[in-house]
């Protein structure tokens, strides 16, 4: 992304420090972190083959949206959430953050869809990335193409690691 593209496209960010909250990714399947999500559909090309829960996805996280209020392609958006705060820097989220996430915070895709750049499979020739969203009442975890654009009003997920451990697991504080 050009220097000038970046300049335009950060006079959209909405909110750029936005709220940030405490994400837990546990060792469980996709299988088991899916059926945790009560999700009333599951796109059938979500497989742990394509869409593995791995290890450095697993631990304590910050999390927070990133909003631009402009339609905006994959790539730019994911080199935006990388490029804000260069000390404690931002990655795009993976499957196993979007799944916590919904399962921890089920309404929240009833309000927009929420987008992980960090997973991207092929699946039929092509580059997909999850997201949540609703169609009416019920929850649905889709894909979408990366290469195509996403709407003003979806947010996308990104993480920056707190522990490896989740905090069950890490010795309390003396």
């Amino acid at each position: 992304m050009s220097t000038e593209s970046r300049a335009t496209l950060d006079q959209h960010v909405a909110d750029p420090l936005g709220d940030i909250f405490r994400l837990t990714v546990d060792e469980r399947s996709l299988e088991q972190m899916i059926a945790g999500g009560r999700y009333d559909y599951v796109g059938s090309d979500i497989t742990a083959t394509r869409f593995p829960i791995t290890t450095d996805q697993v631990g304590e996280w910050e999390a927070r949206y990133f909003h631009f209020n402009i339609d905006i392609e994959s790539p730019d958006a994911k080199a935006c959430i990388e490029a804000e705060d260069p000390e404690n820097p931002w990655q795009a989220a993976h499957i196993g953050h979007l799944l916590a996430h919904g399962a921890t915070h089920p309404a929240e895709q009833r309000t927009f869809p929420i987008i992980a750049l960090g997973s991207v499979a092929e699946v039929h020739g092509y580059p997909y990335v999850p997201y949540l969203d609703r169609y009416g009442a019920p929850r649905y975890l889709y894909l979408n193409l990366w290469r195509y654009g996403w709407h003003r009003y979806c947010r996308f997920l990104a993480v920056r690691k707190v522990s490896d451990a989740p905090a069950s697991e890490r010795p309390a504080a003396a």
